[in-house]
């Protein structure tokens, strides 16, 4: 189950805490998970963590991650969480309500550059 209490106050400590140690993660190298996580979140940046029966996801935008065509849903899941919580640990994410989170500026400005990169990565390869 997912502990939203203790990931709305991760995000929020994040985004309120300390410079120097949000200076040093965001120095990190982004995952695969973390890029696809940011490309996919405008325009509108929303962000649901959707938990159900059948298993858990995260929707970004119009995107499901893992999507129905996972062969391991569970692991996949955990794989986008865990870069999930990396970006609220970057600041990126701040919590809205409830499992609605949002991208912060930062994170809109983020989403926007990765994005401009996979495109001129595209074009550079026709």
């Amino acid at each position: 189950m997912i502990d939203i209490i203790a990931l709305a106050s991760l995000c929020k400590l994040a985004i309120d805490g300390g410079n120097k140690v949000l200076e040093e993660y965001k120095k990190r190298k982004f995952s695969c998970e973390e890029k696809k996580l940011l490309v996919a979140a405008p325009p509108k940046g929303e962000i649901q963590l959707i938990t159900l029966n059948e298993g858990n996801f995260i929707r970004v935008g119009n995107k499901n991650f893992p999507d129905d065509k996972s062969k391991d849903p569970v692991y996949d899941f955990e794989r986008y969480f865990e870069a999930f919580e990396s970006l609220c640990k970057r600041g990126y994410i701040r919590p809205v309500e409830n499992y609605l989170f949002t991208l912060t500026r930062e994170g809109f400005e983020k989403a926007r550059q990765l994005a401009r990169e996979t495109d001129k990565k595209k074009t550079d390869k026709h």
